[in-house]
């Protein structure tokens, strides 16, 4: 598998204001000789500049306004350099144009075709939680900082009404739900680190007792286990366990899709699907994708960055189908999607995406190079041809 480069956008405008370092200049020089496509966009970016970049304007950080000019300006040029065939797909190629342009133009503003219709702006989604314990009592959480606290003044009240004798025998598992807009940070009792994603669940001890280590997971997850080679650590998922000793990987486990995939950063994962008579391991590097119908199992080497940049705020986009990624901004905006146009699923794309933007500035790059138009309606997104 040959990667595709991922390059800021500031780092273009840079180089295109001649403020760009010998680094960053070597960057974009590779950058344009991957590919035409990526050569036609810079064509068009400096073309922009030139016209319409004066020198004089205050450098505000205005990511969306900037952002509907440029694909305003875009729109003008020939698209035809960006499609392609991907496995019978019509493949919508969008190079990688980031929305981290921070350059406002107050002059010469162009009228901007209406791509993305919005009766109201869908905001990204935020640090929430709710902490149910084993006993059945709740409570919501819009901080990380606060989980640690608040398991330990549950303990203390446990430890009030039935002793500290029988504390101790246990090993109670509380429930982390993340809703739809949701995403959570915590620490587990080992020293682990868990980042979850939306619409996620992860069962966990407040401290792990005997042999091993486990948790349970619905959705997805990235974990930084703690190393202790005593005590392996296992997530365990409706669909299979991953086992592992102290490593960086991320499990993707949504109970509406039809794979569960773990993805290797750092370490060394044994992977058992139900209905597997053995485990497959896999080193760094490296994703198994277990198929839930068939109970079927492989390995391939994989861009890991792709498949752990949720977790620092952005999307990568490699080759996905239009309605795979619109399952990822449903969780996320915590919104419903509604297919116009049953074919437009099948869409392909490629690029970059910011997840902490409004989602109509998503829909935007999304939209900007194919026939495909959205309009958002309170919490529900339509997706139909232009």
């Amino acid at each position: 598998m040959t990667d595709r480069m991922h390059i800021n956008w500031d780092i273009i405008v840079r180089r295109i204001l001649n403020e760009s370092s010998e680094d960053e200049n070597k960057l974009v020089d590779d950058w344009l000789a991957e590919d035409e496509a990526n050569r036609e966009y810079y064509r068009k970016a400096k073309h922009y500049f030139d016209v319409y970049y004066t020198g004089e304007e205050t450098r505000e950080v205005d990511s969306e306004g900037a952002w509907d000019e440029f694909v305003a300006y875009t729109g003008k040029s020939s698209r035809k350099l960006l499609w392609k065939k991907v496995v019978g797909y019509a493949a919508a190629v969008i190079i990688l144009l980031g929305v981290g342009f921070t350059y406002w133009m107050s002059d010469n503003r162009v009228e901007q075709p209406k791509t993305v219709a919005v009766n109201q702006p869908l905001k990204p989604g935020t640090m929430k939680a709710f902490l149910i314990f084993n006993s059945g009592e709740h409570i919501a959480l819009t901080d990380s900082s606060v989980l640690e606290q608040v398991v330990e003044e549950y303990k203390q009240k446990m430890v009030a009404s039935q002793g500290q004798g029988m504390l101790l025998e246990k090993e109670e598992y509380n429930t982390l739900i993340i809703p739809r807009g949701g995403e959570y940070n915590l620490v587990l009792a080992d020293g682990t680190s868990v980042k979850l994603n939306a619409d996620s669940k992860l069962s966990f001890p407040d401290k792990f007792i005997g042999k091993e280590r486990r948790v349970r997971l619905e959705g997805e997850a990235l974990f930084h286990v703690a190393k202790d080679s005593e005590h392996p650590f296992i997530v365990e998922t409706e669909n299979g366990e991953i086992e592992v000793l102290g490593t960086v990987f991320n499990v993707n486990a949504y109970p509406d899709e039809e794979f569960v995939q773990t993805t290797l950063v750092e370490g060394k994962v044994a992977f058992q699907g139900a209905g597997m008579l053995d485990a497959l391991v896999i080193t760094p590097g490296e994703q198994v994708t277990y198929d839930k119908e068939t109970r079927e199992a492989d390995v391939a080497k994989v861009d890991t960055e792709i498949y752990t940049a949720w977790a620092e705020g952005k999307w990568i986009i490699e080759g996905e189908r239009l309605e795979n990624i619109m399952k990822q901004l449903a969780r996320w905006y915590d919104v419903k999607v509604f297919y116009q146009n049953p074919q437009v699923k099948d869409l392909v794309f490629t690029g970059d995406l910011e997840k902490y933007n409004n989602c109509e500035v998503v829909l935007n790059i999304i939209s900007m190079t194919t026939n495909v138009v959205f309009e958002v309606k309170d919490k529900t997104i339509t997706v139909k041809m232009k």
